[in-house]
């Protein structure tokens, strides 16, 4: 009943589909109905839809051509209004909507008549207009209103595109107040703010290439790993969580941050970190930038590791199967079919496992031995599983208990509801792979080395 109910929704939105889709004689009857009503850009674009669907649909062709040509011509007459009331800037704008709506007409191959005289009088009002506000826009230029002046130039470049030197006067407009404001973050000392400024202009306007180049040399932290630390009796953490680090670092987009390589010897890196400990002698702190090559030092230490993993065990369930047999009906005289239950058992299975990691990160200067970053990262990680398995087709297994497989009781029990069912029934279909210890350790190190690597990644130092 079920089955059949939902194929005939389905053939009911499927039919709904099919004859709710715009054809493109619907979609003609649409623009000839906004048409009538004279709202031929409407109308113009259901007719296009039309075409679109079927090129040569003559219907919407002629109500196209018909439908265009009056918005044209409507467009034409706001153009001819407007220039006599001296409004140069509006009568160029109704002239473009009036050509745009040709262009787009004439890709349906369809022609569509502006006469010469508009056109004639259209160029002679840019020549004037584009005139006028070229130099208003150098006024403005010279006056170091660039926004205002950015404004107007894009105006010529877009109605005369190569008039006089309007693209290198909007650039100016463009790109110098950015320019000064890169600047002035470089004279402050503010690197990455520079640098970020002068990546908005192009390296050919004026110093930026050299500016930008300046900028990032000068605003580099280089940034050195050393050996973390273990003090947990889980071996290969630290390593782990080290290399870690330094591949998700290496991947970083930020050109402000590198990475000294790291062919320099472990005792060689100890002794910089004693001297930041003031373990070595006192010039040891002094030398440990220019020795390293590095501007501050990453440290870390794996602080705690616990673990609990529940072996998966297995027990033993009673349930029923459900099955159909066939009967007959001697007063009726038909078969009918009974749902009857047979005794069985199955097994249900359950496991755990949890991880807690603790790690202690430190981004230490060389220079000044200062902690600039420090966190204490603390994450858990568990996995469980409950399944069960049965030699019965799941699909027909059905919760409840029973006292003696052979005989029946009358404290047997079936459990016929919905809900139960299919609660017992998913305990089938659930995953039954538990994850192991390290798995689970793997993917708390991913997560702390993307979290240290995203705090270098926001740290600025110019911020200090």
């Amino acid at each position: 009943m079920n089955t059949l109910y939902f194929k005939l929704i389905l053939c009911s939105l499927l039919i709904f589909t099919l004859t709710s889709c715009d054809t493109p004689k619907s979609l003609t009857k649409k623009g000839d109905k906004f048409a009538e009503k004279n709202l031929y850009q409407d109308a113009s674009i259901k007719y296009m839809k039309a075409l679109d669907k079927k090129g040569d649909f003559i219907g919407a062709k002629e109500g196209l051509r018909s439908s265009g040509q009056k918005q044209v011509n409507a467009y034409l007459d706001d153009f001819f209004k407007s220039k006599n009331f001296g409004d140069k800037r509006a009568a160029i704008y109704h002239y473009r909507n009036a050509n745009d709506t040709k262009e787009k007409i004439n890709k349906y191959n369809i022609t569509i008549d502006i006469p010469s005289t508009y056109t004639t009088d259209y160029n002679s009002l840019v020549d004037d207009y584009v005139s006028t506000i070229y130099v208003e826009a150098m006024d403005l230029l010279e006056q170091e209103n660039f926004s205002e002046s950015e404004k107007l130039l894009k105006e010529v470049a877009l109605l005369k595109p190569n008039f006089k030197n309007v693209n290198d006067l909007k650039n100016v407009a463009t790109f110098e107040p950015i320019y000064r404001k890169a600047n002035e973050f470089l004279e402050l000392e503010k690197f990455r703010s520079a640098y970020y400024e002068y990546d908005k202009i192009p390296n050919s306007y004026q110093e930026t290439k050299e500016r930008k180049a300046l900028a990032l040399e000068a605003g580099l932290f280089t940034i050195a790993i050393v050996k973390f630390d273990n003090a947990t009796r889980q071996s290969g953490g630290e390593s782990a969580i080290s290399a870690l680090v330094s591949d998700k670092m290496m991947k970083l987009n930020n050109p402000f941050i590198k990475l000294v390589d790291r062919t320099y010897t472990q005792s060689f890196i100890d002794e910089q970190i004693m001297g930041l400990s003031g373990q070595v002698a006192e010039n040891t702190n002094a030398q440990v930038g220019e020795l390293i090559g590095a501007k501050a030092i990453i440290s870390g230490k794996l602080v705690s590791f616990s673990k609990q993993k529940n072996p998966i065990v297995r027990t033993e369930k009673k349930a029923w199967a459900e099955r159909k047999v066939r009967k007959y009906d001697e007063e009726t005289e038909k078969y009918f079919y009974e749902t009857v239950y047979d005794k069985i058992k199955y097994q249900e299975y359950r496991g755990s496992t949890r991880v807690q990691v603790g790690f202690q990160f430190q981004l230490i200067s060389t220079e000044s031995g200062e902690i600039l970053l420090t966190k204490l990262i603390n994450l858990n990680r568990s996995d469980e599983v409950h399944f069960a398995e049965s030699n019965t087709n799941y699909r027909n297994i059905v919760p409840g208990n029973w006292r003696w497989q052979s005989k029946q009781s009358p404290n047997d029990v079936v459990e016929t509801s919905y809900s139960q069912k299919r609660a017992l029934r998913n305990l089938f279909k659930n995953k039954k792979t538990l994850l192991s210890v390290n798995a689970l350790a793997n993917d708390i190190y991913q997560e702390i080395a993307t979290e240290v690597s995203q705090m270098l990644n926001n740290y600025n130092p110019e911020n200090e």
